[in-house]
């Protein structure tokens, strides 16, 4: 992934069809002309709003495949692409075939593991990096797009109280929050879909997404204007269920991120007196599955929740008032509180091979299992259940 990511930086870097280039010496020597600054002016100001925003809904359903399709429409689609986007024009920075092809090849290797549902937990811890790889190419072209006129760039600035920000930082910063945005409910149900036990729903999902993706570029090349209209309606039925779905996917990220890492680097013993857990349902000031830190105390625990731009909310659980028991289980391990504060935890599989360990460092009780249980897909999502 690291050595696509420099593929792709170095073939931003190459030149396109429609530039001419210039070794830097003479390029000092030469005299820029009104012409050459009017015509870079007017470049930079041809990237509107509509000619932005426009793709950013097919980018966040799809990073990897949005942009191979962006870069397809600019190689392939002049005769029908609007001809007045820079974005899809003969002189964009996708108008390559190392991009196109690149972008093509890391659709395949991202989206057929999320054909089949044994496959499909590897292909969702990957989706993160998908999806910043998707932040961190919109705004390298969108910087690729402004740098033709810096001057312009600069000069446009946008006062909001006592901070100061130029419009292409606000555009690339309205970038990534409506990719986050939408990429994280869309990453919310394809985990939905997965603990589904249907087979060939998850293929289905990705057949739908992958369609849609298209569909929206194709708009976005007839039309950014009706393309923006539809990324901000999306955008906005995103935004409703948000800080819902956040906490959610970042529950299930968690869960498949550490089973990975389980596989690959197993905990032999529990160092810390600290684990991140996550509420079934609310408990105190905490919401259902918000992330927090248990930290065991001389007088019982604490539960912690860290928030971004705010201080941290805790939740003091005496142990001469509540008591707590560790219960294994086959996707994720579960900690059920009883006593004055009733509640139910689910923690990763991370210390899967030391729970006595670390129930014993955690003051906890362990529920042995007396006897080897066989797992299924129900209790896969039993386990899951948001």
């Amino acid at each position: 992934m690291l050595f696509a990511l420099l593929l792709i930086l170095a073939a931003f870097c190459s030149p396109v069809p429609g530039q001419t280039t210039e070794s830097a010496e003479s390029l000092r020597r030469a005299d820029i002309s009104a012409a050459d600054i009017a015509t870079a002016q007017h470049f930079a100001q041809s990237l509107s709003i509509a000619d932005w925003l426009g793709p950013l809904a097919p980018v966040a359903l799809s990073p990897f495949f949005g942009i191979a399709c962006l870069s397809g429409i600019t190689i392939y689609g002049q005769g029908w692409a609007a001809s007045d986007n820079p974005l899809l024009g003969t002189s964009s920075p996708l108008n390559s075939q190392v991009i196109f092809w690149t972008f093509v090849t890391l659709t395949l290797v991202t989206s057929l593991p999320r054909l089949t549902k044994v496959s499909k937990p590897f292909a969702q811890a990957v989706d993160q990096i998908e999806a910043w790889a998707g932040i961190i190419t919109m705004i390298t072209l969108k910087m690729m797009l402004g740098a033709h006129a810096p001057e312009l760039s600069e000069s446009t600035v946008v006062e909001l109280g006592l901070v100061s920000f130029t419009a292409d930082s606000l555009l690339m910063v309205a970038a990534v929050i409506n990719i986050f945005v939408i990429n994280t409910v869309r990453f919310f149900f394809e985990v939905l879909i997965w603990i589904t036990p249907v087979p060939t729903i998850d293929a289905i999902f990705e057949f739908t997404n992958k369609s849609a993706c298209a569909i929206l570029v194709a708009i976005y090349a007839y039309s950014p204007a009706l393309a923006t209209g539809i990324n901000l309606a999306i955008f906005f039925a995103a935004g409703i269920v948000f800080t819902w779905s956040h906490r959610r996917e970042i529950f299930f990220r968690t869960m498949l991120i550490d089973a990975l890492l389980t596989v690959i680097f197993p905990a032999k013993a529990f160092h810390t007196k600290k684990l991140t857990v996550f509420p079934a349902s609310a408990i105190g000031p905490f919401p259902a599955r918000a992330r927090c830190k248990l930290q065991v105390t001389d007088s019982g625990w604490t539960l912690t929740q860290h928030r971004i731009l705010r201080g941290p909310v805790r939740l003091e659980l005496s142990a001469s008032e509540s008591a707590m028991e560790l219960d294994s289980g086959y996707f994720t391990n579960c900690l059920t509180l009883t006593g004055r504060e009733s509640a139910r935890f689910t923690f990763s599989r991370r210390y899967h091979g030391c729970l006595p360990d670390l129930a014993n460092a955690m003051k906890i009780t362990f529920n042995r299992p007396t006897a080897r249980v066989d797992r299924n897909h129900s209790e896969i999502k039993a386990e899951m259940a948001s």
